[in-house]
């Protein structure tokens, strides 16, 4: 392939997906591509002489009765079979249309093609290693490609044609060395594909002069490698003399001109500022800010913290993912520095394991692996590090399949470095935590701030602390805090190592490390000591099962028994444990040791190892990594004194048979609050609080409790929307007198909530979102629907059918019309708009299990205190969750659409009314059967169209 061949780029719009199911082509289009630019486009409809399904009609807008007018395949065959004869075929998912096309051809008598083709998809994959989405419209838009009109065959060719030209750009000016590496890994990629990096491979060797490495780029022990930016050190002399723009018109002037300063974001960024700019005047309170959706909180924030920090005194903002670090670091803070007199700048701070270790890349480079995915991520990382400037894995945006080559080339951590390694001076988490050093902002997660509060408190000034979605931070305060360890798996992880030392395979250890003598000495005294840990991990699980377990009474649930651990019980058995406790402590100390050694003397004498080699020293210090974290957990939960027994509450589960083997132990920190005001808040000036739903009530202690605040020592406030929900949405809540007679949980009511799901997407084929407050009901509703037949012609996702959360929203979005059932972080951890999601039904409320062990400690603290745990926990706890849910359907002023409500408790119960006095809801409600509602529903829609 070069510049001279002609690529037949096609789109074909098809029945259906399935080849088997004698599905047919409604839509084949073609852009002919040469010399590098489109020569001809071609498209015509195609008869398919049977019915289009209702779904396919609605996605490419190509009806039934227009088709009657169009030729049949076998009547256009010869005139496509001509077009695309010596050519190179094109696809954007070249597996579907090329053998679509080619089963049609056979159908009607002609042979299969016999030309090379080629997918866009895979090559996007590898070129475009840090897009989160390769669908078309996706790339067409990262691209500004005009594509006007996608699943419509000829509009999709062109933009593929578009794109095409694009992605061959993009080989051409892959460095030399990075190309020939893609080439000796060699991915597994469609059809002809991995020959247009050959091609370009043979040119580059035809060339007389070897292109110069672009300037930004550079060779590093056989890597290329983007160059790292000189860390800037911030120059503040000018900025104590610049005044805080306090007024809305003096803030407009900063901000870019399609930025609008909106009122109540003023509000916010005075609060902000006003709290911590005269700390001598007036003490820094604690700030709790409501902001709603679509307020520009971001902005709210950065705006007055970049008046207030410098080197010395950053701001450290905790966000809840991932997609929020990454929006404030590249869009909020970026759009700042282009009006403020001043630049501020900043840094997101991760944990060690989110990062690439260069020198295991290197070294695990060219080790065969028998996953073909693996070959992919290798050729995927080469290009990601000619681009990275961080060297962050998620911004790869991995997917379950490609993660094991990734554990093994994560870092562990800046202690492991060795200085006279290759990658030493290029190591991507020493720089991050230089820059961090001078940084304005250090943009954190909640859980790294929660797990780090001792890197920040032995900075040496406090700093601010904003905690944005602030409704996750508590949440993540408790998870973090809980362990949970089966004692079985840490023996089986022991048991690994020692396999790695003494198996009989020739990728042994012992036999790799033999001629080195210091090696070989570790080697043997880390088998002794592994040996004894095995007998100390029995010597302790025995005498907690003979304790806690055996002769009790157990708790029954679905699919195991469980027990809360009393007080006292735990007490007991943490001391008729203490010594072999303390003699794993010391074991664990000294293994430590000895891994450093080895790390350091492997690292001493690299040249010494195969690639191979390398391949299983890697995967024994991976073992020793996993090792290392089960007797982390499970020293943390039984190497404690009677004050830690006391803070926590600890249960066990076991299996159906009460088998010693099933033993789990769990532990979660029973005052939240404690934990985050002695630890976390202690490392800060007084924290800012913000978020969309911040209080189930004006009234409620709950938020301040679960935070671990003072009201009294808390400045609060609430500010306005400025969406019109008036116009943009309504809200459903369902009556149905047969509704009152059955549990939220039970069959008949489950059977309810699929009919009602059938009955509103019927009548509106739009993107459903379905809440559930439990995985079982939402495996049950699915099954339901199956029965029905509903699932054979719609797209529904059921979250622990389909896969996790994060792998059916991928799919949700790539799939238009769909319906997702989701419970847990669907309720607040999910981004869906404008046409993403516009209908959202609440199946259950969001109540948390009573009889979950946690929870039921919790719940006897408050009965201790004379309160009603469902009035103050789960009450206000449910409130705010279905707020939250509530939130999933405007998050633009754009947005529109409905929700409906079908738990009949927030009607008939009487704390039904204090959740809907407490919705802070503007939404229009209209309350009545589903067919009224469904009804009113579709007059909704049709004066949005």
């Amino acid at each position: 392939m070069n510049s001279k061949t002609t690529f037949a780029v096609v789109d074909i719009e098809t029945t259906g997906t399935d080849i088997s199911a004698d599905n047919r082509t409604i839509q084949f289009s073609c852009c002919l591509v040469s010399n590098n630019k489109i020569i001809k486009t071609f498209v015509t409809d195609i008869n398919p002489q049977r019915e289009v399904p209702n779904r396919i009609v609605q996605l490419t807008g190509i009806t039934n009765e227009r088709l009657q007018k169009a030729k049949t395949f076998d009547q256009v065959a010869a005139q496509l079979y001509s077009l695309l004869n010596n050519t190179v075929f094109v696809a954007h998912n070249v597996n579907f249309d090329f053998p679509f096309l080619n089963s049609e051809f056979q159908r009607v008598g002609y042979p299969e093609l016999q030309i090379e083709a080629i997918d866009t998809v895979t090559l996007s994959q590898i070129l475009l290693p840090t897009l989160s989405s390769y669908r078309l419209q996706d790339l067409s838009s990262y691209f500004n490609i005009e594509h006007d009109h996608p699943h419509t065959a000829d509009s999709d060719a062109l933009a593929t044609a578009k794109l095409l030209l694009i992605l061959l750009r993009q080989i051409k000016m892959l460095p030399k060395m990075t190309l020939e590496q893609i080439i000796s890994v060699n991915p597994s990629l469609p059809q002809d594909t991995m020959q247009v990096f050959l091609d370009a491979d043979e040119t580059n060797k035809r060339q007389v002069h070897a292109a110069k490495l672009p300037d930004q780029l550079r060779i590093s022990s056989g890597l290329v490698l983007r160059k790292q930016d000189p860390i800037v050190v911030t120059d503040e002399s000018d900025k104590q003399r610049l005044r805080y723009p306090k007024t809305k018109k003096a803030k407009q002037k900063l901000l870019p001109d399609n930025l609008e300063s909106r009122l109540e974001q003023n509000k916010m960024m005075n609060l902000i500022y006003n709290n911590y700019a005269d700390q001598q005047h007036h003490a820094a309170k604690t700030l709790l800010i409501e902001a709603p959706t679509g307020i520009g909180k971001s902005l709210g924030y950065c705006l007055p913290l970049s008046y207030l920090v410098s080197a010395h005194k950053p701001a450290v903002i905790s966000t809840s993912t991932t997609y929020l670090q990454f929006q404030l670091q590249n869009q909020t803070l970026p759009m700042l520095n282009e009006g403020l007199p001043f630049k501020v700048n900043s840094v997101i701070l991760k944990g060690a394991s989110h990062y690439i270790d260069l020198y295991k890349f290197r070294n695990l480079l060219n080790v065969p692996d028998n996953s073909t995915q693996t070959a992919f991520i290798k050729a995927q990382i080469l290009v990601w590090l000619t681009v990275t400037t961080t060297g962050d894995l998620d911004e790869l945006h991995l997917n379950v399949d490609q993660t094991p080559f990734v554990w093994k080339i994560q870092h562990t951590g800046v202690k492991w470095l060795d200085p006279n390694e290759p990658f030493y001076d290029d190591d991507f988490l020493r720089y991050n935590l230089k820059k961090a050093q001078n940084a304005d902002f250090l943009i954190v997660n909640h859980s790294y701030l929660i797990k780090n509060w001792q890197y920040f408190k032995d900075l040496p000034t406090k700093p601010y602390l904003l905690i944005d979605e602030t409704q996750q931070f508590a949440e993540t305060a408790i998870r973090n805090n809980q362990e949970r360890i089966n004692p079985l798996s840490l023996t089986t992880a022991i048991n690994k190592i020692l396999a790695d030392i003494n198996g009989t395979h020739e990728d042994n250890i012992k036999e790799i490390v033999e001629d080195d003598a210091i090696l070989d000495h570790a080697i043997e005294a880390l088998d002794g000591k592994l040996r004894q840990a095995k007998t100390l991990v029995s010597t302790v699980t025995t005498t907690l099962f003979e304790m806690v377990v055996k002769g009790k009474r157990l708790h029954r649930n679905a699919e195991f028994f469980e027990r809360l651990i009393p007080i006292n019980e735990m007490k007991a058995a943490t001391a008729a444990n203490q010594e072999p406790i303390n003699r794993l402590r010391a074991l664990h100390d000294s293994l430590d040791g000895l891994l450093a050694t080895l790390n350091a003397q492997i690292d001493h004498n690299a040249g010494a190892y195969t690639n191979h080699d390398f391949l299983s020293i890697y995967s024994f210090f991976e073992n020793y990594n996993e090792f290392n974290h089960q007797l982390r957990l499970l020293l943390a939960i039984v190497d404690v004194d009677d004050q830690s027994i006391e803070q926590h509450v600890t249960w066990v589960t076991v299996n159906n048979v009460k088998d010693v083997n099933s033993l789990t132990l769990n532990r979660g920190i029973l005052k939240t609050e404690d934990y985050l005001r002695d630890h976390v808040y202690s490392a800060f000036e007084p924290a800012t609080f913000t978020g969309a739903t911040i209080f189930s009530s004006r009234r409620s202690q709950f938020i301040y409790n679960l935070l671990g605040i003072s009201r009294d020592d808390s400045s609060i406030k609430r500010l306005k929307s400025d969406f019109n929900p008036k116009d943009q949405a309504r809200l459903y809540l369902v009556t149905d007198q047969d509704d009152r007679q059955f549990a939220t949980n039970s069959d008949n009511y489950l059977q309810k909530v699929a009919d009602n799901i059938e009955v509103i997407y019927k009548n509106e084929p739009r993107q459903t979102l379905v809440l559930f407050n439990s995985l079982n009901a939402i495996e049950r509703t699915y099954r339901l629907l199956q029965e029905s037949g509903f699932t054979a012609t719609h797209f529904v996702l059921a979250q622990g059918v389909h896969g996790t959360a994060a792998k059916i929203s991928k799919q949700f979005i790539h799939h238009e019309p769909a319906i997702l059932l989701g419970a847990n972080t669907f309720w607040q951890g999910v981004d869906f708009p404008r046409n993403l999601l516009e209908n959202l039904i609440v199946a259950q409320l969001p109540f948390d299990t009573p009889s979950d062990p946690y929870n039921h400690a919790l719940y006897s603290i408050e009965r201790s205190k004379g309160k009603n745990p469902f009035y103050s926990i789960t009450l206000p706890k449910a409130t705010l969750r279905l707020r939250q849910g509530m939130g999933r359907l405007l998050r633009t002023k754009d947005d529109f659409g409905t929700i409906f409500i079908l738990d009949p408790r927030l009607l008939s119960k009487r704390y039904g009314s204090t959740i809907l006095a407490n919705l802070r809801n503007d939404i229009p409600v209209v309350h009545g059967s589903i067919d009224e509602c469904v009804l009113d529903m579709v007059k909704f829609f049709e004066s949005r169209n």
